[in-house]
């Protein structure tokens, strides 16, 4: 993962190094078999979206194909059948197909043009075609299935991860300084080329702080453990009788990163 560059003279703030050391090793201490099979179960949605979401798989992609996709993103899952039915199953792979690879080119693919959309204009045309959700969920399922099905190119960008609108997310615990009142845009950016910096500062101290995995798959538990960590402790504090209740970070994070049950892996029909 090299250095991002600033953006149009934007450079993200410095995250506090022993906020994130100290954040690791409170996550660490759940245990390295909760760790490990969590990661690995993170990996496997990402395969499975590569498999199903391949150029020459969406087209044969089935209802329940769909429906299995939305069961593993968090904003999706309990929508998964209205989105489906309200937006219909062709214009849905239409719109998959082109937030991922863009426009179809003419026969035989000649006449293709390269897809120099960016993140956000990917993600807001997405956002616009898909029924059942609103704007917001919409968005955060678009950056779900561009992460998942290309971990080496896209960073993770939902709005728990890092909301500029409202100014919260779990980024905002990696800093002492208060996001609010237009702080938070300056010191983490608003647009994805801009947040892009701040993800890959904390890929980047998670690895010299001793963690061999290089990919974005760990930064994103680690990120989902830290939200996760601080709705376990409001919720807590406010309402004390969901004690007992309400379910432990770690589960928590799982079902963030739509991994709360064992991902079961099928072949793509044939059309």
């Amino acid at each position: 993962m090299s250095e991002q560059k600033p953006q149009g003279g934007f450079k993200a703030a410095s995250l506090d190094e022993a906020l994130i050391r100290d954040y690791l090793i409170k996550i660490l201490s759940e245990g390295e078999e909760f760790l490990q099979e969590f990661y690995q179960d993170v990996k496997a949605k990402s395969e499975l979206f590569q498999q199903k979401l391949s150029k020459d798989s969406i087209k044969k992609l089935t209802k329940e194909d769909l429906e299995e996709i939305l069961e593993h993103i968090f904003p999706a899952r309990r929508k998964k059948k209205r989105i489906i039915e309200e937006t219909g199953v062709e214009n849905l792979k239409e719109a998959i197909r082109k937030l991922l690879y863009g426009e179809e080119g003419g026969f035989l693919g000649f006449g293709k043009k390269e897809d120099t959309r960016t993140w956000e204009e990917k993600v807001e045309e997405f956002a616009r075609n898909i029924r059942g959700v609103d704007r917001r969920a919409a968005k955060d399922i678009a950056a779900e299935l561009l992460h998942f099905t290309f971990p080496d190119k896209y960073i993770l960008w939902t709005s728990w991860v890092w909301d500029p609108e409202t100014e919260t997310g779990a980024i905002v615990f990696l800093k002492e300084e208060s996001p609010t009142g237009g702080k938070g845009r300056k010191m983490y950016g608003e647009t994805y080329e801009q947040f892009e910096q701040v993800y890959k500062q904390i890929a980047e101290k998670l690895h010299e702080f001793g963690v061999k995995v290089k990919d974005y798959l760990f930064v994103d538990i680690f990120l989902a453990m830290i939200y996760a960590t601080y709705v376990d402790y409001m919720t807590l504090s406010t309402m004390h009788s969901a004690k007992g209740f309400f379910p432990p970070a770690g589960v928590m994070a799982r079902r963030l990163l739509g991994v709360h049950a064992p991902i079961h892996y099928k072949d793509v029909e044939s059309s």
